[in-house]
């Protein structure tokens, strides 16, 4: 591997974007961090080994820069941002997604709240981007906190996906990430170490004036691509994460209860739409995936929600086949909204 050296005297922010066959995201992602006010800040491309062409893409994109690209052979989104983690310089870390932008002054507004406050976190805005259309932000409709608590940050993940248990739209203190990898696993890899960094936060800010903007729809995304054991993984960092909040904020044992249905949820989900899962383990997934939502459906249909989320959990009680049929409606009517 290269070695790594700082390109100012001081960096504050460290800017990570694992790469792996997204060629084609990768001249607006130029584009977008070049409109970035870029001082005291390094830009890292961690390249897993890519073979759709991106690696010799971004030498040439990044060969006038002063943008570090490191290849690695092929070894998972987890190992390159551990080895991103090594390579940082900088006091904080801020990570983006290669099919993903971030609003103007996006690092600029960072480093002003880094500098003027001096936070362990700070939490941005964000919004979907389906069909390459912008949808509504999440947090500036509702007035978020200036400066939330640990609890309402977590309760917010785990009940009204305002706020998402992932890497993006925030920045975190790079102190944060000591003792705290990314495991092995394809999916879901950033959550827990995500979970135990902001438990492990004392001080956090909510940066108002900025955005991250989520490709939601990418077809060759891992999300929309799961195996038999990156469902597992998924579920498993749900239990794992639970165990950990549960001890330290007890006030949030029902939102958890609540997490934990939900992860089945996006487990039973994610069969239907995965491309990875053999046609003949579907039903059999799914069957044992649906069993909490299955056994708690009464709970979930008491509770207060939207008419859509609880017809979600009913058609998945009600079977592979209906949650499939649905799915395929709702997709239909995404693509061409009659």
């Amino acid at each position: 591997m290269p070695q790594v050296e700082a390109k100012e005297s001081k960096v504050l922010i460290s800017v990570i974007i694992p790469v792996y066959n997204v060629k084609t995201f990768l001249p607006s992602l130029f584009e977008n961090l070049n409109e970035q006010n870029l001082t005291h800040t390094e830009v890292l491309f961690i390249d897993d080994g890519s073979t759709d062409g991106s690696s010799d893409e971004l030498d040439r994109l990044a060969k006038d820069t002063d943008f570090i690209v490191i290849h690695q052979e092929n070894s998972g989104v987890a190992a390159a941002r551990n080895y991103a983690l090594d390579a940082a310089q900088g006091e904080y870390l801020c990570f983006i997604d290669p099919d993903d932008r971030i609003s103007l002054d996006y690092l600029h507004v960072l480093k002003q709240v880094a500098q003027n406050s001096h936070p362990d976190l700070i939490i941005t805005d964000w919004r979907k981007v389906v069909n390459g259309m912008p949808q509504p932000l999440y947090l500036k409709p509702i007035n978020f906190p200036q400066f939330p608590t640990t609890q309402l940050i977590l309760a917010e993940i785990l009940s009204s996906g305002r706020i998402i248990g992932s890497l993006w739209a925030k920045l975190f203190s790079a102190k944060l990430f000591n003792n705290n990898r990314f495991p092995m696993q394809r999916t879901s890899s950033d959550y827990v170490p995500v979970i135990n960094a902001i438990c492990k936060a004392q001080h956090i800010c909510y940066a108002s004036d900025i955005f991250y903007a989520y490709t939601s729809d990418r077809t060759t995304s891992l999300q929309n691509n799961q195996n038999p054991q990156d469902i597992h993984d998924s579920i498993q960092v749900h239990e794992k994460t639970a165990q950990l909040i549960r001890k330290e904020y007890p006030a949030l044992e029902n939102l958890l209860r609540f997490d934990l249905l939900n992860s089945a949820q996006q487990a039973c989900i994610h069969i239907c739409r995965s491309r990875a899962i053999p046609n003949n383990k579907r039903r059999g997934l799914f069957r044992h995936y649906r069993k909490p939502i299955v056994n708690n459906l009464v709970y979930l249909l008491k509770r207060s929600g939207s008419l859509k989320y609880k017809l979600i959990m009913l058609c998945i009680a009600l079977g592979y086949h209906t949650t499939n049929l649905i799915l395929r409606i709702s997709e239909l009517k995404r693509l061409f909204p009659f």
